[in-house]
């Protein structure tokens, strides 16, 4: 933690692909104010990367494991920001907003940043998107990927490394899951922002 991080509330929101994290991201940038956005796609190191590994009998990198992604360089962009040089993706600070007096918001969204010890200390606020198999796949499906999904990709890499992930977090009961079926989470995350506020 940083010497200014009693500023801050950092809110983590992880979890299954396909499941809401970058749609309620996109929620809480319009609803709080002055809010920092950081997204974990933006580290993937580039596709021709020696630090990739090779999904097993695919001719296709693994992007569904933690080591694909430039982990060091997020939580360092993220502790600059909370020291005041602005690394965020996205930024609002809007009159009208949710605020509480004395603090700056930081959301932190993607597929395995809780599961990455440092992020998920520095977080108050932490959730994870859970779906069944079949509506994830269903959801996949519709999804434009660069590069794209290869025959295969989804059942031998994607999905059980999300298992993978899945069972990590869920033992810790500072998480809270999140049904990506339902309409709710942005309730259920206002909520618990509105109990921080009193």
């Amino acid at each position: 933690m940083t010497h200014t991080a009693q500023d801050w509330i950092v809110i983590g929101i992880s979890g299954v692909t396909c499941g809401g994290k970058t749609t309620l991201a996109n929620r809480l940038k319009e609803a709080l104010s002055p809010v920092y956005v950081f997204h974990q796609d933006k580290y993937f190191y580039p596709d021709d990367s020696p630090k990739h590994v090779k999904c097993e009998g695919l001719d296709h990198n693994n992007y569904d494991i933690l080591s694909s992604l430039d982990m060091d360089t997020m939580l360092g962009d993220i502790l600059k920001t909370m020291r005041g040089e602005n690394k965020a993706h996205r930024f609002s600070a809007e009159e009208g907003k949710f605020e509480i007096k004395g603090k700056k918001f930081m959301v932190i969204e993607g597929f395995t940043v809780l599961n990455f010890k440092p992020i998920l200390e520095l977080c108050h606020l932490r959730y994870y998107f859970v779906l069944e198999y079949s509506e994830c796949v269903t959801r996949r499906c519709y999804r434009l990927y660069d590069p794209p999904d290869i025959d295969g990709y989804f059942d031998q890499c994607v999905w059980p490394e999300h298992i993978k992930y899945r069972a990590e977090i869920e033992k810790d009961k500072r998480v809270k899951l999140l049904d990506g079926t339902k309409q709710d989470s942005m309730e259920i995350v206002m909520a618990d922002l509105k109990s921080l506020d009193t």
